[in-house]
């Protein structure tokens, strides 16, 4: 029953952004031009580059699966990784994909259904925190260039608290693991259990440093593969935005679009990018919209390699419907 009002909600939000978004003729018609003329040799950059979100992306997945003793072919691993990518895209909920990679491994490998779960969930954590370092990062560089208007010192406010507690929740659990004081925690301490799962997860994983090392640094480069498509789309319309106007706008976006707000983030990335390339960057809002879709529907077509994927194994057996629940 809240799985069903969730998505309710998420889809009325949805539609009625994008009408937001959409409802000005003048800028429809702005963006339709801008996206007739993009120029398809910086598409088709963006495309090849982005590319290394999703290969970066399935490499770390193999790294951390090794690292729980599941030794599946690399072919497999890949086929895996992007029917995950496109069950996020395509399944309502935001841990469709996740489900359905644990269901794949575990379907391999039977006795390993805790390691698979924990895999997934410790390549969860470390592209959420490659994104806070980065973040980080970017933040020092460009924060009061990104606080120049009250909606974007919104949006800054609302990065920071999320990240922030994001943060906190993984150092919390990471003390707990050095100092061995997890059992202590009390009992109305909130999020207890999860931060228990977390917990098991890196006493797990501290036995395997380098494993988690990879995992970082190709975590870093796929935001940047993902930062640079959007970068592309601007570029191909003929936005005047650089590289590092780029990278100080995506954490925000994909900081946003992970909140449970709206149906794959559509239409929260429209608005941001209208909102903060407008205001910060000069470029006119029919034209952000566009580098919004553009880049958006490079990591579309992406997913879609996993959905043919995805048809592949259904020769074998039918995909999880329900949620595993971890060990």
């Amino acid at each position: 029953m809240k799985r069903a009002l969730l998505l309710t909600v998420q889809a009325a939000v949805t539609v009625t952004i994008l009408w937001f978004v959409f409802r000005d003729p003048t800028r429809r018609a702005e963006m339709a031009a801008a996206i007739v003329r993009a120029d398809p040799w910086w598409m088709t950059l963006g495309v090849i580059v982005g590319s290394l979100t999703y290969l970066a992306g399935a490499i770390r997945f193999g790294i951390l699966l090794r690292a729980q003793a599941i030794h599946l072919r690399w072919r497999r691993v890949f086929g895996v990784y992007f029917v995950g990518q496109f069950f996020n895209l395509f399944a309502l909920g935001a841990t469709g994909g996740d489900v359905v990679k644990i269901f794949y491994v575990v379907r391999e490998t039977p006795d390993k259904k805790t390691a698979a779960a924990f895999t997934v969930l410790m390549d969860r954590i470390v592209g959420l925190f490659a994104l806070i370092c980065m973040t980080g990062v970017i933040l020092s560089l460009r924060y009061h260039w990104l606080i120049q208007t009250d909606a974007a010192k919104a949006l800054v406010a609302t990065l920071i608290t999320v990240l922030g507690a994001s943060f906190a929740f993984i150092a919390l659990a990471a003390f707990l693991v050095l100092t061995g004081l997890s059992s202590r925690l009390p009992a109305w301490t909130p999020a207890r259990a999860k931060i228990l799962e977390l917990v098991r997860v890196f006493e797990d994983y501290a036995r395997h440093p380098a494993a988690l090392l990879a995992a970082f640094g190709l975590s870093l480069v796929a935001h940047g593969a993902m930062f640079f498509t959007f970068y592309a789309a601007a570029r191909s319309l003929g936005a005047t935005v650089t590289v590092l106007d780029t990278c100080a706008v995506m954490p925000i976006v994909n900081t946003m679009i992970a909140l449970p707000v709206s149906v794959a983030g559509v239409g929260v990335r429209e608005k941001i990018f209208q909102t903060l390339l407008g205001d910060l960057c000069g470029v006119p809002g029919g034209v952000a919209v566009a580098i919004a879709v553009l880049g958006f529907t490079i990591g579309v077509l992406y997913s879609l390699i996993g959905g043919v994927v995805y048809l592949l194994f259904q020769r074998d057996a039918p995909a999880p419907t329900a949620e595993p629940a971890l060990p």
